[in-house]
């Protein structure tokens, strides 16, 4: 067996792709087609989701060098300016703990600010720089602006002044360094703080961001000659910032810069931030674009096959993907019904009320009909079910959860793990040829494991002292929806979505909030712009992973629903991590 060790955190990772390969190996699909609309957008998903390959997509200069056929198409489309913007996973653990060091001193606030303001304004300058700059080869001059020296030294001066930064060279790669420079020494400065430092005199912008963003635009579309140029901001990330700077961003959606677009990626939960927050808030389908990257199975199927087949493409494996992958062809749904009719009494019984306790051959078409909506039901129990109701010891899972479909399904279609676990099997499949059932077990089995393995890192504090990590609540919801179908009792329809009706589950929010924002839990919806409030995960309804199906023994279709109060037993539960803090946010992953 090809033995892989797999690191959940360390697969594909868009962040940190260069730009040319991001653009040979990105796919397009229908949540692009949304976010490359000129409206303000808020996407959300899980880790892994594809959120930062979709805002980068977007940037002027990765539109301009992307040289797919589909590519022009979009740089017709995609008329304003995309200025991508990560974020730096540390500013809101460090953002938090300076301002309970300094207690909330407004001098300290406005310099922590300042360290985000200045980050923007770089990336800003970046693209201003690039849509001027007559140096760089550009083969579609996307965007490209001609500018004489003399503007350039004029922009430069205007914003250089607004900016409060200082530029050796009067050009815009100038500006660029001035204000790296800038952002440094405030970052320097934040780190070597202390209680007697003297604030006054450091000298950095006044303004607040949305006003300093509008009146930036407003002089660089004076020099660019572009009156009415659209400008997009792609903020990545935006959980890992500090607060304050996420609830205008979306406030600004409503009543914002008209020549400004916001696009901002977040996590399915997030404590305190709100897009309905009051009547000024933006409103989904009417001032802005929502994207939900939860549950993306239909979406989903097309694109982890492009995907896949083009990761066995590099492989020199020019078949059809589904192809090398081994099946014996699902189960069996003959001999699931006549062995569990006999060796279950409760199926038989069930069977006998719905008059199709006879052999399976002997059933008429709409008896036949009422068992397939049981089919697989019936499959799982009947494999793991040895004759007088003890449990198989079965060393490997079901074959239900083998070939290519499967695979990706209990991927979520995550684009992060299924560039993973293909570049895996397609080695496997390069040297054998075909990837045999246990390889795909055993390699989904790898993933399930790192996946606990991160959850275990995250301390929770329940009043039961049941749960002492994340996963140990994981595990509760797997087990409960387990014995759903592998209880004493044979059930027709077993409970496999959870939801949030009473009141009680505000307990166990924050904890749902980070098992749903790394993907342990997923939302189901009904479409890729289903709208639901970050701040207010109670209307939603979710259920496990599938990459933990197989562990748990558990269907890969939707099932009804069961209240989480019912699964937790009404325990008060916080997440913290091992010093004691408080965590909701993704900054754990």
């Amino acid at each position: 067996m090809n033995d892989h060790i797999i690191n959940f955190n360390e697969s594909f990772n868009a962040k940190a792709t260069s730009k040319v390969n991001l653009c040979q190996d990105f796919i397009v699909n229908s949540h692009f087609d949304l976010l490359s609309t000129p409206n303000n957008t808020i996407m959300i998903g899980p880790r892994g989701s594809g959120k930062t390959t979709l805002l980068r997509m977007l940037d002027v200069e990765v539109l301009e060098i992307w040289d797919k056929p589909s590519a022009a198409i979009y740089r017709e489309k995609v008329s304003f300016s995309g200025v991508f913007i990560p974020t730096d996973r540390f500013w809101k653990t460090q953002y938090e703990r300076i301002l309970v060091k300094f207690k909330n001193n407004p001098k300290v606030i406005k310099l922590l600010e300042a360290s985000f303001i200045y980050h923007i304004l770089e990336c800003l300058a970046i693209v201003v720089s690039y849509r001027a700059s007559s140096t760089v080869d550009k083969k579609n001059n996307y965007l490209d602006i001609n500018i004489s020296k003399n503007d350039e030294y004029e922009l430069v001066n205007e914003l250089a002044a607004y900016w409060k930064v200082e530029p050796r060279i009067p050009s815009l790669r100038g500006l660029i360094i001035a204000t790296s420079l800038k952002k440094q020494k405030i970052s320097t400065i934040i780190t070597s703080l202390n209680e007697n430092d003297d604030l006054d005199n450091i000298n950095i912008i006044d303004d607040r961001l949305i006003g300093l963003l509008e009146t930036s635009i407003l002089i660089i579309n004076q020099f660019f000659d572009e009156s009415d140029g659209k400008w997009g901001f792609l903020f990545d990330e935006l959980e890992l910032a500090p607060d304050v700077f996420i609830q205008p961003l979306i406030d600004a959606m409503r009543g914002g810069p008209q020549n400004i677009i916001f696009k901002l990626a977040l996590s399915p939960y997030h404590k305190g931030m709100s897009i309905t927050k009051d009547s000024f808030s933006g409103m989904n389908n009417q001032d802005l674009t929502f994207i939900n990257l939860s549950g993306v199975r239909k979406e989903g199927e097309d694109f982890a096959k492009e995907l896949s087949q083009n990761i066995f493409f590099k492989y020199g494996l020019n078949e059809k993907i589904n192809t090398y992958f081994e099946s014996d062809g699902g189960i069996n749904k003959k001999n699931d019904f006549n062995e569990l009719i006999i060796k279950d009494k409760s199926f038989y019984e069930y069977a006998s009320r719905q008059k199709i306790n006879i052999s399976y051959d002997m059933l008429d078409d709409n008896k036949k009909a009422v068992y397939r909506r049981i089919q697989f039901n019936v499959h799982l129990r009947n494999y793991y079910l040895k004759d007088g109701k003890s449990k198989a010891s079965r060393k490997r899972a079901s074959p239900y959860y083998v070939g290519f479909d499967k695979v990706c399904a209990m991927l979520e279609y995550n684009p992060r793990m299924l560039v993973g676990i293909m570049n895996i099997f397609a080695s496997i499949a390069k040297k054998n040829g075909v990837i045999k059932e246990h390889e795909q077990l055993h390699n989904i089995k790898n993933y399930a494991m790192s996946f606990k393995s991160l959850l275990s890192t995250i301390a929770v504090n329940s009043s039961s002292k049941e749960f002492v990590t994340l996963f140990d609540i994981i595990d509760k919801i797997g087990n409960y929806l387990s014995n759903e179908i592998h209880g004493n009792i044979f059930n027709s329809d077993p409970r496999g979505t959870i939801i949030f009706d009473n009141e009680f589950n505000d307990n166990y929010i924050s904890a749902i909030g980070l098992a749903l924002n790394s993907g342990a839990l997923i939302i189901e919806k009904s479409g890729i712009d289903s709208f639901h409030d970050i701040d207010d995960i109670k209307n939603s309804r979710c259920r496990l992973s599938y990459i933990f199906s197989p562990e748990y023994k558990l269907l890969l279709n939707m099932q009804r629903s069961v209240d989480l109060i019912d699964i937790l037993n009404h325990s008060y539960i916080e997440a913290h991590d091992p010093s004691g803090i408080i965590y909701t946010q993704k900054e754990l992953f």
